[in-house]
């Protein structure tokens, strides 16, 4: 009896191991599988996110590119930008005054007076040319061509423009 005792008590102890380590072993696997599965859905994301990532920065470099061509960069000044212009046409302005600077919307106009005397017709189309094509952006405002009594082939050129950057 004490024998059937103690093979039952083994018996149920076996039995109740054995469950007790299936329960675990089921328990676990789904513990496991979902853990699997928010891990694939992780890496879904975050490959999905470095997707977006790289998109965001092609679109970033072309935006910068852009503006760096267009020059709303840093730009040194209006003066300065008219007076390069000058140069490279080999024209002497009597006058370069900056007017100011004014905000339109996200953007910032400095205003610079130009005035050329003694100025022929195909530098005045050459100038006006080099400033309509400049690497920064300069909106011409205003322009007055004056004939010269001496001699009708010389005028003078009286020009507004605005030099246009990020405000």
């Amino acid at each position: 009896m004490i024998r059937e005792f103690i093979s039952d008590r083994m018996s149920l102890l076996l039995i109740t191991s054995i469950l007790a380590v299936t329960i675990f072993t089921i328990t676990m696997s789904i513990i496991v599988g979902d853990k699997e599965k928010k891990n694939m859905s992780l890496k879904d994301q975050l490959t999905e996110i470095n997707t977006l990532s790289k998109g965001l920065l092609q679109i970033k470099s072309i935006v910068w590119s852009k503006e760096k061509k267009i020059g709303l960069t840093n730009s040194s000044g209006v003066v300065s930008t008219i007076e390069q212009i000058l140069k490279k046409l080999g024209i002497e302005a009597s006058v370069i005054k900056p007017l100011g600077k004014r905000h339109v919307k996200e953007f910032a106009e400095q205003d610079v007076e130009l005035e050329i005397q003694d100025i022929d017709l195909n530098s005045i189309v050459n100038l006006l040319f080099r400033l309509e094509n400049a690497p920064q952006p300069i909106k011409i405002n205003s322009t007055l061509i004056k004939t010269s009594f001496e001699n009708t082939d010389r005028f003078t050129l009286k020009l507004t423009a605005s030099l246009i950057s990020k405000g």
